[in-house]
């Protein structure tokens, strides 16, 4: 009798020992996510291109499957934990640490930021934009999150959005976008000046965006190579004294 209430007091403590960091994770985020002064709104309108869609997740989360995976108080504490008591990682291990759709959410949750920033005068701070991060896992789709990105990335030449880019830039429509071009967008969108003053290091980019592609079985080895070697979207127009040291 006695050696089974000890059980039920172990038992008792080891559930409490569970619930008590699972509750204060939970708490955290939802009062660092009501201090968001707005949260953001799904994009609407015409449906991506499955080139793209392909493109801007491999380059996000070097994955092929499009699934986001919601993040609840137990993620947060199984990842730290696995941080804590394994060797420091490598950056493909740091890769796999995260559930997927994070990386994406993490990034629109940063493009919303800057526009709350503009709008409120305050951005959110870096707890409120973990928990903006957290409650986009929750709630909003890989084409969801790949939507909002696409609508506010910035190319340069005050150029916001794949629409407008694929327009300005390759003369093309949004719906006509192979993976080539796609490859060449998310390149210039990482740093939108090497277009003019450092063409070689956007095509190096843009080249290993497409073997990223090809690593996640999302084009063959065959297609990335034409893609590689296919006459180059923009002709070199190097800006001179506009060119900086970045």
């Amino acid at each position: 009798m006695r050696g089974k209430r000890v059980f039920i007091v172990m038992a008792w403590l080891l559930g409490i020992g569970l619930v008590v960091p699972l509750a204060a994770v939970e708490c955290v985020y939802r009062t660092a996510l009501s201090r968001v002064p707005a949260l953001p709104q799904k994009v609407t309108g015409p449906s991506l291109p499955a080139a793209w869609n392909q493109g801007a997740w491999v380059h996000s989360e070097h994955t092929a499957t499009l699934r986001v995976h919601p993040v609840w108080p137990s993620t947060v504490i199984f990842t730290l934990a696995k941080g804590v008591l394994h060797e420091p990682p490598s950056r493909s291990t740091r890769d796999d640490a995260y559930p997927p759709g994070f990386k994406l959410a993490k990034l629109v949750a940063r493009l919303w930021s800057h526009q709350l920033s503009n709008e409120y005068k305050r951005a959110p701070g870096a707890l409120e934009q973990l928990a903006l991060t957290l409650w986009l896992t929750r709630n909003w789709s890989a084409e969801e999150l790949l939507a909002f990105e696409a609508h506010h990335l910035w190319f340069g030449r005050r150029l916001f959005g794949v629409s407008a880019a694929a327009d300005a830039m390759l003369n093309k429509d949004m719906a006509q976008l192979d993976h080539s071009d796609v490859a060449f967008l998310l390149a210039t969108s990482e740093k939108s000046w090497d277009v003019e003053c450092d063409p070689d290091r956007l095509r190096r980019r843009r080249d290993a965006l497409l073997e990223g592609l090809a690593a996640a079985g999302m084009v063959t080895q065959a297609e990335a190579e034409a893609a590689r070697l296919a006459p180059w979207p923009l002709a070199s127009t190097a800006a001179g004294a506009l060119c900086t040291e970045r």
